[in-house]
């Protein structure tokens, strides 16, 4: 049954994945190094909590599974998971929902860590986690599709990189889209990262600045459904 093979997947991700470098160094050390980077820097960040909190769980997120992927191809463990009872999107999901909870850990510790020095109160907090929660699924999915995607696993990490960096100023997590030319704003609307900080900044700051939180949920709805396809279709052709 799917409901008891899920976790079995889910508990072996953890135990085996949790503390790999990749998942620690890029997934926890490096957002919150850049988000103490920033609170140094300007004090008063409540304009920028949305934008550090949604890189934060990009890199979290995408980290952890890619990670797990990383080995499992390279050892040839994946093998494993395959000849077993279970169905290309039971595996998918399961990883999902790992890094899932590690990302949403990342995002509420990013969260806790900016409240401090902002100078308004969050908005809404119910809000603000199931935003962190719906974010760090999609983002699991890209990472555990580009983990797939790429024909050696040991450049994934570098995709992920060549990927993640610009999304953090396409998607108006550090500085407003608004404020450059109309063939960026272009760019950033097709960005996943911009979907979480615009719905994050409902949550946290109760305005937007390109859409409502409800295009922001949608985004995030198709990019996850787009991603799990992917994922799907890769984890397939790859093997």
């Amino acid at each position: 049954m799917p409901a008891l093979k899920i976790p079995a997947i889910m508990y072996k991700e953890f135990k085996e994945y949790l503390l790999k470098p990749g998942s620690i160094s890029w997934g926890v050390v490096f957002p919150l190094v850049f988000t103490f980077a920033f609170i140094v820097r300007f004090g008063d960040i409540d304009h920028l909590a949305p934008g550090l909190i949604s890189i934060s769980v990009l890199f979290a997120t995408t980290s952890f599974v890619s990670s797990s992927i990383i080995f499992e191809r390279r050892l040839r463990t994946f093998e494993r998971l395959l000849l077993a009872p279970l169905r290309e999107y039971e595996i998918i999901i399961a990883k999902a929902l790992v890094g899932t909870i590690f990302g949403f850990f990342v995002g509420v510790i990013t969260l806790l860590s900016l409240i401090e020095f902002m100078v308004y109160p969050i908005e809404s907090v119910p809000l603000t986690l199931t935003l962190i929660t719906f974010g760090s699924f999609a983002f699991s999915l890209f990472g555990i599709w580009l983990g797939l995607y790429v024909r050696n696993p040991i450049n994934v990490m570098t995709w992920l990189n060549i990927l993640r960096l610009p999304m953090m100023f396409t998607s108006g997590a550090i500085e407003s889209l608004t404020l450059f030319p109309a063939w960026f704003l272009a760019v950033g609307l097709l960005t996943p990262l911009t979907y979480l900080v615009e719905g994050l900044r409902v949550s946290i700051l109760n305005y937007y600045e390109l859409f409502p939180l409800s295009d922001s949920l949608l985004g995030l709805t198709v990019f996850s459904l787009l991603m799990l396809l992917l994922s799907i279709k890769a984890l397939k052709k790859l093997y």
